[in-house]
């Protein structure tokens, strides 16, 4: 099978379905990782993790991430983003402290299809499906569920803040991810490349046509560079963060490896996933699937850490799975009729 085969397959429909699940798999590994290195601030966890993860997401996306930074068309969207990534970075380890971690995740989680499906409504004109409608009710539900079934602790600090920053964070989330999904869809665009053309023609021609390789940028490269520039623009002031915040937690050995493998599984590997889905579905659609998130971090709270999930906990687990399925199945196709004479 050729290069370009096994590009085209990769970037289905359904495949970018199966790499945003897989993200959130990924991502769901993050608190049972944080089991590991007790003592850390959640802030600490957010601002090492996304500034260690964005610097290796730039360096290993080189060139393509300085053409997304310089680029005309995809500047803007890098830099809407990056915003957007600092301030979820921030926002949601600040709710988890104010608001506790189930009430706080629910909320910011929760709240970002919702806020994805605003703003392609607003931004783009695009409507969301009857049925979108119904797979976020059925796998919000379910994640309510699933997620308070975890955890009855509160936070330390102000519930109204608490609240409003988990909400910032859906926000943000949801920008973040329509404006990579933006980015990489004008970074992919062909670039066209003058040709001589006889004198007696008055319209300029530019070739080689779009599907050729010097004519374009590899969409899978663009994608690429698009979240390196994204995240390594996010990177500095987080590692800065890190750097005046972190404290004693920065100097405890112990620390670095859970510090290591959410920078480069979670951050590095899930973000790249979640850039694959993204070039093949909405951000509403990707922010949706996302959900499985929290459904793969209850399933590791009750084998690794041995929490106890309950008949609630599962009956949770079973609504996300039934919205996402609702979601990901086929639609049925419509019989036409006979044609009218």
């Amino acid at each position: 099978m050729t290069r370009g085969a096994v590009e085209e397959r990769a970037s289905s429909p359904v495949g970018g379905a199966v790499a945003v699940l897989v993200a959130a798999a990924v991502w769901g590994t993050t608190g049972t990782a944080t089991h590991f290195a007790p003592g850390v601030p959640a802030f600490v966890f957010g601002a090492v993790t996304f500034g260690l993860g964005g610097l290796v997401l730039a360096a290993t996306s080189g060139r393509a991430a300085v053409r997304a930074v310089v680029g005309t068309g995809s500047r803007r969207w890098v830099l809407v983003g990056a915003v957007s990534l600092v301030v979820y970075a921030v926002a949601f380890y600040a709710a988890l402290a104010d608001a506790g971690v189930a009430l706080g995740t629910t909320v910011a989680i929760g709240s970002s299809p919702v806020f994805a499906g605003l703003v392609e409504w607003m931004t783009d004109g695009r409507r969301v499906t009857g049925r979108w409608v119904v797979a976020t009710l059925v796998s919000v539900a379910g994640m309510v569920v699933v997620t308070l079934a975890r955890s009855e602790a509160s936070g330390s600090g102000s519930l109204p803040l608490g609240l409003g920053a988990a909400l910032v964070a859906g926000l943000t989330y949801a920008t973040y991810s329509w404006a990579v999904a933006r980015g990489m869809h004008v970074a992919s665009r062909p670039v066209p490349v003058p040709v001589p053309v006889p004198t007696s023609l008055s319209v300029p021609l530019v070739g080689p046509p779009s599907g050729s390789a010097s004519g374009t940028t590899s969409g899978a490269a663009a994608g690429r560079g698009v979240v390196g520039a994204v995240f390594g623009l996010a990177a500095l002031p987080l590692v800065v963060l890190a750097l005046v915040g972190g404290g004693d937690a920065l100097t405890v050995a112990a620390n670095w490896p859970v510090f290591v493998y959410l920078a480069l599984v979670p951050t590095v590997l899930g973000h790249s996933l979640y850039a694959v889905g993204l070039r093949r579905v909405s951000a509403s659609v990707a922010t949706l699937l996302s959900l499985f998130e929290p459904v793969v971090a209850a399933v590791l709270a009750v084998l690794v850490v041995e929490e106890h999930l309950g008949a609630a906990g599962w009956s949770g687990i079973v609504l996300v799975v039934v919205g996402l399925a609702l979601l990901a199945l086929p639609l049925p196709r419509r019989r036409r009729g006979p044609a009218r004479s």
